[in-house]
């Protein structure tokens, strides 16, 4: 249950106050200018307020339609009104239906700053009758050009309750301005639909680069450690025995690490925001390397590319290379020491590329776990490719990847 009381001794209520007098201030640069109409347009003195405060009002509608306005108006209303309204996409363009409820916006905040301000006096000055009512009376008191004379009341406790009366009603009134503000900001500064489209956009092109990257990293780290590690397992056994063999294998481990690091440094690179960071060129034509790293660590790969491979385009090329490369990852640890056949052929109208590798006992037959297919899968789709992978279905103790990209657009 909500206690009324709350609301009287919480500090945020009478955020209203300060904030009011922010928009009755605004209204001093335009003030001398909405002078002149009422000046120079004649008329009797009534006539010439309405003109004043229309052209107040015009003057304040048009401040408020620049677009910085908009942000600089959402920043006050977060800071003094404890609001949460988000600030437009940096380096967008504000649209004029904004422009126009920034200036209502003003508009209200101006207006209300006023109103709440003559309420206010009223309201004390009440107070002060009260008490000057409460204390026996006393001399006249010139109010609005009229004199009042404030008679003495009846003496008794009972005139303390009315004093203090009257103060709850002016903190509430304040509660209530304050909440009116709010309400008044959201309504008005708060994003439209188009301001959420353009977020939402901007949080789906953020969440798409990390698992862009988080994919580069899971393909090319994931790659140079499984085949290092063959590598490194092999070398070790024949440490005495092929001291040849066992430079040449350190040597792919190095150069395979060094590969990774170029692609570790890109990522890195992106997730500073660092510009000058250049992803590393990595094209179907240099996945014949990943086999032959392989090889120096003892697997049997059998890798065979046909085709036109350097006539790809490059981001087909690129994401082509990322398939070999994880699908050939994948296949060393599941069957190493088994053979791993690798097929890639550029055909007229598709990229075709078949991994197959012995299905050995611990394979589980329905998939692979870990993140491997999953991110195979995003990346074929992408292309609007498809890729199959399981069993073999003639019987034999094999898993097969089959990765199919269109190399035209599908109708």
């Amino acid at each position: 249950m909500v206690n009324p009381l709350a609301t009287l001794v919480r500090i945020g209520s009478y955020r209203s106050v300060p904030f009011g007098l922010l928009g009755m201030a605004a209204t001093a640069v335009p003030f001398p200018i909405a002078l002149i109409p009422a000046v120079l347009i004649p008329g009797d003195a009534k006539a010439k307020i309405v003109y004043g405060m229309l052209a107040m009002a015009l003057l304040v509608g048009l401040a408020g339609l620049p677009g910085p306005m908009r942000r600089v108006s959402i920043w006050f209303s977060n800071q003094m009104l404890g609001t949460r309204i988000a600030q437009p996409p940096p380096h967008t363009k504000v649209a004029w239906a904004e422009r126009w409820r920034s200036a209502a916006w003003l508009l209200v905040h101006t207006g209300l700053g006023w109103i709440l301000f003559g309420l206010g006096c009223f309201l004390m000055v009440g107070f002060v009758f009260v008490v000057i009512w409460m204390g026996g009376g006393g001399s006249p008191i010139e109010f609005f050009g009229e004199r009042l004379t404030i008679e003495a009341g009846t003496a008794g406790l009972w005139t303390v309750p009315i004093a203090l009366v009257t103060l709850v009603v002016i903190a509430y009134v304040l509660a209530g301005f304050t909440k009116l503000f709010q309400h008044s900001a959201i309504s008005l500064l708060g994003p439209s639909a188009a301001e959420r489209v353009a977020a939402a956009e901007v949080r789906a092109n953020h969440f798409a680069q990390r698992n862009r990257l988080a994919r580069e990293l899971h393909d090319s780290i994931g790659h140079t450690l499984t085949t290092s590690t063959i590598q490194a397992a092999a070398a070790a056994e024949m440490v005495d025995s092929e001291p040849q063999l066992v430079r040449r294998a350190l040597g792919t481990i190095e150069e395979s690490s060094r590969a990774a690091l170029e692609d570790l440094d890109h990522v890195l690179g992106l997730l500073r925001d660092d510009r000058s960071s250049r992803e590393p060129e990595r094209r179907l034509l240099e996945a014949g390397t990943l086999a032959e790293r392989a090889r120096a660590g003892g697997a049997v790969i059998d890798y065979e590319l046909t085709g036109p491979a350097a006539e790809l385009p490059a981001t087909l090329s690129r994401e082509a290379y990322r398939i070999v490369q994880e699908g050939l990852t994948n296949a060393l640890r599941h069957a190493h020491p088994g053979p791993v056949t690798v097929r890639v052929a550029v055909l007229a109208d598709a990229l075709r590329i078949e991994i197959v590798n012995p299905l050995v006992d611990h394979a589980v037959a329905s998939g692979r776990g870990g993140n491997g297919l999953p991110g195979l899968t995003e990346r074929v789709e992408a292309l609007r490719g498809e890729l199959i992978a399981g069993p073999a279905v003639d019987g034999e103790p094999l898993w097969r990847l089959v990765t199919t990209i269109p190399l035209r657009s599908r109708s």
